[in-house]
């Protein structure tokens, strides 16, 4: 049984890794060859643990490095199924636990490399995981769909708020902000979110999501301004945050926080 969950957890990574390199491109699963050249990848080269045993982290026609985000995705992805199933070794919990990490280390690859959260991605995980956290005796329908509802409405509003704030700013500079604080991408997150840890669970998890984002933000303008590199409204992903959150009320307190919030 654990040498069949890190297995798992392995083909995830590897898994992941595809889909991070083709969803931001071509919206759909596809083998990715070589972005320097076009060659095809050998297929050690899909591992990126593999690839740095076997020396083929580089492409052997033009010499593209893969970088160290598949051998870290891969990595991750192996600790989190030793930990899922030394968490809880039901099949049905790790299938279901490791399902939504999954899907949540996907969209904070994608966001930090691309700055895109995906629809691909977003909307057939709410619809999924809407379902899967439906079934959980310990929530229900009612919990799961509440939570998903909150979550949308809550960053729609941080969405419209965000629009009307950029383009009044824009009126002032003279000139259109490129970056808007919040995409449409966030909203959709912001109901996976609801969805995964129900009501009132959403309304913790956004909270931290965004005081960690904007803790982050006030120590990276402190460090660019001590550095003379500062950039008025540079942006920063704020998915990674936001899935922070998430994953801390859904792992970690989860039965605190209702209790706290009813």
């Amino acid at each position: 049984m654990p040498l069949v969950v890190l297995l798992a957890g392995w083909a995830t990574g590897i898994g992941l890794n595809l889909l991070a390199d083709s969803l931001p491109f071509r919206r759909r699963p596809a083998s990715v060859d070589c972005p320097g050249c076009g060659a095809s990848r050998s297929w050690l080269a899909y591992s990126g643990i593999l690839a740095s045993l076997t020396d083929r982290e580089s492409c052997a026609y033009c010499g593209h490095a893969a970088g160290w985000r598949p051998a870290l995705v891969e990595c991750v992805c192996l600790v989190a199924a030793a930990w899922l199933m030394l968490r809880n070794p039901q099949p049905l919990a790790l299938l279901r636990d490791g399902l939504i990490l999954a899907v949540y280390l996907l969209i904070v690859v994608i966001d930090i490399e691309h700055r895109l959260i995906l629809f691909v991605v977003s909307i057939p995980a709410i619809l999924v995981v809407a379902v899967l956290q439906s079934l959980d005796p310990q929530r229900g329908p009612a919990k799961t769909l509440l939570g998903g509802v909150v979550g949308l409405l809550l960053f729609y509003l941080l969405y419209l708020l965000g629009g009307l704030f950029g383009r009044a700013l824009g009126r002032v500079r003279r000139q259109p902000l490129d970056e808007v604080a919040f995409g449409f991408g966030d909203v959709m997150l912001a109901g996976l979110i609801g969805v995964t840890v129900g009501w009132p669970g959403v309304v913790v998890a956004l909270f931290l999501g965004i005081v960690a984002a904007g803790f982050f933000s006030l120590v990276f303008v402190l460090v660019m301004l001590a550095r003379r590199r500062y950039t008025a409204f540079l942006p920063i992903p704020y998915g990674p945050f936001l899935v922070l959150g998430a994953l801390a009320v859904y792992f970690g307190g989860r039965t605190a926080f209702e209790r706290l919030l009813g």
